[in-house]
């Protein structure tokens, strides 16, 4: 088969899915408008979802142009944030490498240079290089790594157990924000000991920690239940090829 019959067969099959998917989805809603929606957040019904939530009691989760605007930009930010990880990475790999080709010497003079020969100062060149060991280090996951290099910096600070603590609450994740991160540095001491003497509760936090991982949890499991059933929808199209 040639590079031009392959291209010619995806794309057939992708318009075969494409026009199939309406026999195997759900029957659409009587408001077809709804249904226009849900087609634009099929791809990421948790977005969709926020949407709902966050501009509840206001006419803009039907308009679907404003739907359809708001989705696009979220999918461009996620993208545009995902790549000012990789470079700041990046960067902070290749000051790492130059650091182990000079000298001290050479190595102090670049530092006290470095806002004359790149564009940030030697406090941030010494912020991407310990983001960069951090995450090649394995103390950051690369793929939860914040694409805010301030907030990644932060993570790099935290002692052994107050990263176990922002494991256990969930905030080592590439959404998590600076706040986040300084909170739970105010609420769990470098050595791990509890603020709060024993029996004494802060049960307001701690409800609230809750509700936001339980508000999470059923995010998670709605893009699931989506991807699953993708997956079914996509099996039973492909079914018959296989068989052939």
């Amino acid at each position: 088969m040639t590079a031009a019959s392959g291209k010619r067969s995806r794309a057939a099959l992708r318009a075969f899915l494409a026009a199939e998917d309406g026999i195997l989805a759900d029957p659409a809603p009587a408001d077809p408008r709804a249904a226009e929606l849900e087609a634009l957040g099929a791809e990421d019904p948790e977005a969709l979802r926020t949407i709902r939530e966050v501009f509840a009691g206001t006419s803009l989760p039907e308009d679907r142009e404003k739907v359809r605007r708001l989705l696009r930009t979220r999918s461009e930010i996620q993208r545009e944030w995902a790549d000012a990880r990789d470079s700041f990475l990046a960067i902070g790999r290749a000051l790492i490498a130059l650091e182990a080709m000079l000298t001290k010497a050479e190595f102090a003079r670049l530092r006290r240079g470095s806002a004359r020969l790149f564009p940030f100062s030697d406090a941030t060149a010494t912020q991407l290089r310990q983001i960069a060991r951090a995450v090649d280090g394995g103390r950051i996951p690369a793929e939860a790594c914040p694409g805010s290099y301030g907030t990644a910096y932060q993570i790099t600070l935290l002692t052994e157990p107050q990263l176990r603590a922002a494991r256990e609450r969930g905030l080592i994740r590439p959404d998590v924000t600076r706040r986040e991160i300084l909170q739970l540095r105010r609420e769990v001491p470098a050595g791990g000991a509890p603020l709060l003497p024993a029996g004494r509760l802060d049960r307001a936090r701690l409800r609230a920690e809750r509700a936001r991982l339980a508000e999470r949890r059923a995010r998670l499991a709605a893009a699931l239940a989506a991807v699953e059933h993708r997956i079914a929808q996509l099996d039973a199209l492909l079914a018959p090829a296989l068989e052939g």
